[in-house]
């Protein structure tokens, strides 16, 4: 697959993660991904990052005197359309709890993705959070970090199953058949691993120049 061009050049292959693609007992699916080390990063700029991932900045790739742009299009200007917060429980330190829904707009692989995301979890091991359909529980994607010499070890994972009693394998024929289908999850690990590769290139500058002002 030709590579895409992000806003700081070329974007990440897939072949520099390690990929994985499982068909689950009960019809359910599970990918994961292993990225490349984000250089340079450290998790601290990671949950800052998810955090304010509805902002805007003025960074150009080289100073702040751009113009004004999503910061959410810098992470993919090719498949990222619009993120905020639509439920932002805080705690007294001012960091964003399990309980929080975010509205997540993008496209990939030619599929327009708007869904809400429920935040179970949220530290400095892991940022995940649920699908839900008719307050059903249908999937979940999980982002678990951890700092090493380089940076960051980045790694995400994306099971499509419902777990419900009686009704969960009926829950996840429907949900692996016209929520997250096998090639709408394939699409999207190739998207994750593009907007995953460019977070080197600006988090720790975003992060950096909000805590100077």
């Amino acid at each position: 697959m030709k590579r895409k061009i992000g806003f700081f050049g070329l974007m990440k292959s897939f072949e520099s993660a390690q990929t994985s693609f499982e068909k689950m007992s009960g019809g359910g699916i599970k990918a994961i991904i292993h990225h490349d080390v984000m250089k340079n990063v450290k998790v601290k700029h990671l949950r800052w990052w998810f955090e304010n991932i509805d902002g805007t900045t003025t960074f150009n790739g080289q100073d702040f005197n751009g113009l004004e742009v999503a910061v959410y299009r810098l992470w993919h200007p090719h498949d990222h359309i619009k993120v905020f917060w639509k439920k932002k429980l805080l705690s007294p330190q001012g960091r964003v709890l399990p309980g929080s829904v975010i509205r997540i707009k993008e496209t990939f692989g030619g599929y327009l993705i708007e869904e809400d995301a429920l935040i179970s979890r949220f530290d400095d091991e892991e940022y995940n959070f649920d699908f839900k359909k008719l307050g059903i529980k249908v999937g979940e994607l999980i982002h678990s970090y951890k700092e090493v010499e380089e940076g960051v070890k980045f790694r995400t994972e994306m099971t499509i199953k419902c777990e419900v009693p009686v009704i969960g394998e009926l829950a996840t024929w429907i949900a692996t058949k016209y929520v997250m289908h096998e090639k709408k999850i394939r699409a999207w690990m190739q998207h994750n691993i593009e907007e995953s590769g460019e977070s080197e290139h600006f988090i720790p500058k975003l992060y950096n120049h909000a805590q100077s002002k």
